[in-house]
């Protein structure tokens, strides 16, 4: 293959990274909704933890663990962000802004 077809290769596998990655997140904005509804906390170190440890194990590419560990904690940090955005407009939810 050339230069061009492994870029090509690289473009369609990116559109797939970002259409996961959109579906992961509409998930947890529905994850967010419940838990503010339910009262419980945005942050759970406990399923994080989990998760990191979870994606290291199924490595098996060859980007090092810190590699992915490092990835999914930006991936992390997003969908806290997007957890309490969502919180944020419920609790304001029925209360006037003046």
């Amino acid at each position: 293959m050339k230069l061009e077809d492994w870029r090509k290769e690289i473009d369609l596998i990116d559109d797939e990274i970002i259409k996961l990655i959109n579906q992961r997140a509409r998930i947890v904005q529905k994850i967010g909704t419940l838990k503010a509804k339910a009262g419980l906390p945005i942050v759970d170190k406990d399923r994080e933890e989990k998760v990191l440890r979870k994606v290291c194990e199924e490595n098996q590419g060859i980007l090092k663990n810190d590699s992915i560990a490092g990835i999914y904690r930006k991936i992390l940090h997003e969908s806290k962000t997007i957890q309490e955005d969502v919180s944020k407009k419920i609790s304001n939810k029925g209360v006037e802004i003046y």
